[in-house]
């Protein structure tokens, strides 16, 4: 099945004089407890990390993003009462802002913790079928709670002991905060460095800025050595629409440094947003956030100094333009491309279905390992058919 559009936020809250009830940044909402230590159930669905929360006893599935300053929910996915903050500059990882509306959420309980005064932004309607109803951001973590982030033994370990984690081993990794969220330093090349959000609403593992990656290409030969294609295209999807057409790079690098750990094998690709290392990492260890410390703690499993990943990137990537699906991006070496596919068509029909919505097409019921028929509208007019396999 096709995987979907990874997603990903960051909310910067600018502030702008014209706006009279502009609602700034804080982390003012409540805890019931204090001097917690608390074991949360995590499931982790498609490399994303989900939270059932309770609003008056009903479960809600959250997704826990790193890349979000805070919490958010979509219009048509609300919950039964929020109270009105006034408006929000809304930044996503693509750089692309609107202004919007913020909230305040209902009370709801985390693991034993109620969170009460919990702030929102409010975003259109869910067009991406997501598996989750809100955002719990990183504003839970910059309110002073530190936590351990366990995707193989599913679990959040969430507490407000500033000393509950001290001495545990692991790759200690500081982090600044840009727009309130977390950025490092990793390293793709050698003698490279690029900056990155830990951003674990970002499906994948690591992807690159490409002007960042021009500057390493512009410095070291080494650097082509690692690129296996560059074309024109958008792939990633933000809060407000996919990010702007521009020339990406997809690479093989042989290493990606998290601290001394080497992540060998990998493959990425260029985005027009930030670099980002996402939730394909929790593969590969545990993380320990400690906001007091401004340091994110990576514990590799098994140890070791270096594993081998081996993963695969997106080849191809459809995107929404206005209600038609346009292929926003196709690898030349992929499968797709061979099969005929080219960046800029328009998705008329599957299998004789017609396509009139970038909603229809999330849900349009693929099958692993079987053939379909995909009729497209070219960018010369034409239309043509196209068969793939999915």
């Amino acid at each position: 099945m096709m995987k979907k559009p990874a997603l990903s936020l960051v909310l910067a809250l600018l502030p702008l004089l014209a706006w009279g009830q502009l609602h700034r940044y804080d982390t003012g909402f409540n805890l019931s407890g204090t001097n917690f230590c608390d074991t949360i159930p995590l499931e982790v669905a498609d490399n994303q990390l989900l939270l059932t929360v309770y609003i008056g006893g009903r479960p809600v599935k959250a997704l826990l993003d790193t890349g979000s300053s805070q919490g958010v929910v979509f219009a048509n996915r609300l919950p039964a009462t929020l109270a009105d903050l006034g408006a929000v500059v809304s930044r996503d990882a693509n750089g692309q802002t609107d202004t919007i509306r913020a909230a305040q959420m209902p009370v709801f309980r985390l693991g034993n913790i109620g969170i009460e005064g919990y702030v929102v932004s409010i975003h259109g309607a869910d067009r991406l079928n997501r598996k989750y109803q809100f955002v719990i951001g990183f504003d839970l973590f910059n309110k002073g709670l530190s936590g351990k982030i366990d995707t193989r033994n599913r679990r959040l370990i969430l507490t407000d002991r500033r000393k509950h984690f001290e001495g545990e081993a692991g790759q200690r990794l500081k982090y600044k905060l840009k727009w309130f969220v977390p950025y490092l330093i990793v390293s793709p090349f050698i003698r490279h460095a690029d900056e990155v959000l830990f951003d674990t609403g970002f499906r994948g593992l690591y992807t690159m800025n490409k002007q960042s990656f021009d500057k390493h290409a512009y410095k070291s030969k080494n650097v082509g050595s690692q690129v296996e294609a560059v074309v024109e295209g958008q792939s990633q999807i933000g809060l407000h629409g996919a990010e702007q057409l521009a020339e990406v790079a997809f690479l093989h690098l042989d290493r990606l440094q998290v601290g001394n750990f080497e992540l060998q094998d990998v493959r990425a690709k260029t985005t027009s947003g930030s670099s980002k290392i996402g939730a394909e990492l929790l593969q590969y260890g545990s993380v320990v956030l400690l906001p007091h410390r401004r340091t994110i703690l990576f514990q590799p499993y098994g140890g070791g100094e270096s594993v081998r990943v081996g993963n695969t990137v997106q080849q191809m990537a459809f995107v929404p333009k206005g209600d038609a699906v346009c292929v926003g991006l196709v690898n030349p070496m992929s499968d797709a491309y061979r099969a005929g596919f080219r960046q800029g068509d328009v998705v008329l029909e599957i299998d004789g279905r017609p396509i009139a919505s970038f909603t229809q097409f999330l849900v349009f019921p693929f099958v692993k390992g079987q053939q379909h028929t995909f009729k497209l509208l070219g960018t010369d007019g034409q239309t043509r058919t196209v068969q793939s396999v999915r």
